[in-house]
């Protein structure tokens, strides 16, 4: 297989801002739907179910993924369009995962941005989501004060978003794309790397989300506000980092 030019990574890195953009703007009444049909009566047992349908649903994908590039008609150019399609389909339903995490921790209302922020956090920094967000807060000079009762500009959030959006493609595009090329291997290898690499990685993911919506590093969204002053503490330690 030839190395990808900067086309090809611009094609893979369109598609998975294209997948963020639609969850965050379409796919909320859907994860809090999701959400309130989930077995069991207390949020773990509910995370436990949702962990399981993702895990089992996206790992069945990579490995149909990786089965069809076993063919041996398929070319460079089509293991490309499969592997951006398949980083695509995997950003948009771990997008659908980590609403629903969001739902699930009682999260009501959000504004686009504040999902669209939610998703790119996640996917970028993994067991580290609030310390990362919270750098991008500061980086955006909001200069919010401890956590607790922080009420978040919208236009801090808006640039705050542009800050993470370029890390997306350099942090978790880069482990994705790998996967997702990976799964295009032929003989039958893209199949087993496709099934196992999403199954681990949807576990990893739910985790991640479900600590990071447990301690959000702001309480609300003002709409109305431009910005407020001081500097947002950093997070303290809570144990091993979650990789």
């Amino acid at each position: 297989m030839r190395q990808l030019n900067p086309a090809d990574v611009e094609r893979l890195a369109q598609s998975m801002i294209a997948s963020i953009d639609h969850v965050s703007s379409s796919r909320w009444d859907a994860a809090v739907t999701r959400a309130a049909g989930l077995k069991g009566d207390v949020r773990p047992e509910k995370m436990k179910s949702l962990t399981a349908s993702f895990a089992r649903e996206l790992g069945a994908f990579g490995a149909t993924a990786g089965a069809a590039a076993a063919t041996p008609a398929v070319g460079t150019t089509i293991t490309l369009m499969a592997a951006a399609a398949e980083l695509a389909w995997f950003t948009g339903r771990a997008g659908d995962l980590i609403l629903t995490v969001a739902a699930l921790h009682g999260r009501s209302e959000p504004t686009e941005e504040e999902r669209r922020a939610w998703l790119l956090a996640v996917l970028i920094y993994g067991g580290s989501a609030r310390e990362g967000f919270t750098r991008a807060l500061n980086e955006a000079n909001t200069g919010l004060r401890p956590a607790t009762g922080t009420r978040l500009p919208i236009t801090t959030l808006r640039t705050v978003n542009r800050l993470l959006t370029p890390q997306l493609v350099r942090r978790y595009g880069a482990r994705r794309g790998a996967i997702a090329l990976g799964t295009a291997l032929p003989l039958g290898i893209g199949a087993v790397i496709g099934g196992s690499a999403n199954y681990i990685a949807v576990k990893a993911l739910a985790g991640h989300a479900d600590e990071f919506f447990a301690r959000l590093p702001y309480s609300a969204i003002d709409t109305t506000a431009i910005d407020i002053t001081g500097v947002l503490e950093p997070p303290a330690a809570t144990g091993r980092r979650r990789r």
